[in-house]
């Protein structure tokens, strides 16, 4: 076999569980045991940067659930304009958003739950015919929370709240508000999990935060609620003894921006990070050369060290794994991305450094620009993001003073209000760094190095190499 002949993977988890399964269960890189932690139920909040592999960690659980049911929902373009009707009122969103996601979670986890293994029996009959009900008003559908989030605003809805009350035991609602009835039924859904008998549990997977780009506040304090409401329903749920486990998967730079004072507190008690930076100077001991490996295994179905037996030692003068992993953000999508594209290149067994230089740059063209460009969509003004590469085709270096560019973004409109948003975004997403001297030698910093690291306009900005050839910056 040859290197052409290694199936890496692709770009999305999603992608990968559904057209390469075996990856998954076979081929999969634990290293901080997130999958047991998540299954077992121990921790339910799951940060990292985008493409570090949250996204893999669903379909895994989805591909291998034995005695519990997994369902995986998917937030994009959710409709954060409908979700904020589905409590009306004069109250603060703090106040309703809370309420807005239990009940959206606690349908999605009704109806999987009528789907398992004794649900329909003797026991469940009298809470079966609110959930007949539920259904008969469509608002069970675990796979579809967007439409359940529409349905629920409507004034129709309002209007069939009460209907809906009388098969609970919250008694009438004759002379209360929308408000309390809204509230009663919501605690009506949460005695019927928590009472409800079935035979398995369940995994209620939150995905697609990844997606969600807004700089808008009452977005932020939409997936805040999402967050700490997950909590509040998972601590009822273990309290209870209910098999019943929500898990949300969030990207770090959205999650630093939520308005809550506890995230910190629930990211120690509850949270993983997912993390693949290590220092390049052991580039041996890396977890993306051990996945990439891991994957080599299944296609050769032998161990093997492919970057033994199809690198050279050296590229550039550099040593060869060090190298490669300094042209990525040190994320599975990057690294895996690179690998493929390298697989487009033809050889005659072993690379040579002038093909790898020829893969690299379709790398650099065909997958790292295009996925800076789509990181930052929904953060800043595209046009914005276009000028910034006119002023480097105008400045045509690695490194640059920040007065520099300022001094050509002027020329090219773009004020200096949106230069720096925009620095402070590519800062984030590890399209660009800083570099600073510490007396004896330079120093650099990005943000996938350090999360706590931010853009600094004093430092001199550095361009990530995956960008120089997309860029021409030979």
């Amino acid at each position: 076999m040859e290197f052409k002949d290694i199936e890496f993977g692709k770009a999305s988890g999603e992608t990968e569980g559904s057209r390469y399964p075996e990856l998954l269960k076979k081929a999969y890189l634990d290293y901080k045991n997130i999958y047991q932690e998540i299954e077992s139920g121990n921790n339910f909040l799951v940060l990292g940067h985008k493409g570090c592999g949250k996204s893999a960690i669903a379909e895994k659980l989805r591909l291998e659930a034995k005695e519990k049911r997994v369902s995986v929902i998917r937030l994009q373009e959710f409709p954060f304009k409908s979700f904020g009707k589905i409590f009306s009122g004069q109250a603060e969103p703090e106040a309703k958003y809370p309420t807005s996601w239990s009940w959206l979670l606690l349908l999605a986890i009704i109806d999987e739950l009528r789907h398992d293994h004794g649900a329909r029996d003797t026991v469940n009959i009298e809470y079966n015919k609110a959930i007949d009900k539920l259904d008969e008003f469509g608002l069970l559908s675990s796979s579809d929370l967007k439409s359940v989030a529409v349905k629920s605003s409507k004034k129709e809805f309002k209007i069939q709240i009460p209907k809906i009350l009388e098969y609970s035991t919250a008694g009438s609602t004759q002379g209360n508000s929308y408000e309390t009835i809204f509230t009663d039924l919501v605690s009506f859904l949460k005695e019927l999990v928590i009472n409800y008998s079935t035979e398995g549990g369940l995994i209620l997977i939150i995905d697609g935060l990844d997606d969600i780009l807004t700089s808008r506040e009452v977005q932020y304090q939409a997936l805040s609620a999402l967050i700490f409401e997950a909590e509040r329903l998972n601590l009822l749920f273990f309290s209870n003894k209910k098999k019943i486990h929500i898990v949300i998967l969030c990207r770090t730079e959205l999650y630093e921006k939520l308005p809550n004072p506890n995230k910190n507190k629930l990211r120690k008690d509850f949270g993983f990070e997912l993390n693949w930076y290590q220092d390049t100077d052991y580039a041996e001991g890396s977890n993306l050369v051990k996945l990439v490996n891991l994957r080599a295994k299944l296609s050769f179905n032998k161990e093997i060290d492919i970057f033994k037996n199809f690198f050279p030692d050296t590229i550039k003068g550099k040593p060869s794994l060090q190298y490669l992993l300094e042209m990525t953000r040190h994320t599975p999508r990057d690294f895996i991305s690179m690998m493929n594209c390298l697989k487009e290149i033809e050889t005659n067994g072993k690379f040579t450094e002038n093909l790898i230089m020829q893969g690299l740059k379709r790398y650099s063209i065909d997958y790292f620009e295009p996925e800076i460009r789509d990181e930052i969509v929904g953060y800043i003004d595209i046009h914005d993001y276009e000028r910034f590469y006119e002023i480097i085709s105008k400045i045509k270096q690695r490194e640059f003073p920040y007065s520099k560019l300022k001094e050509i973004s002027e020329v090219s409109k773009l004020t200096e209000d949106n230069l720096k948003k925009l620095m402070n975004v590519l800062y984030d997403c590890g399209a660009i760094g800083n570099k600073w001297s510490n007396g004896t030698s330079n120093r650099y910093e990005f943000k996938f190095r350090n999360k706590n690291s931010h853009f600094n306009s004093t430092y001199t900005v550095v361009l990530h190499k995956g960008l120089w050839k997309a860029l021409n910056l030979i």
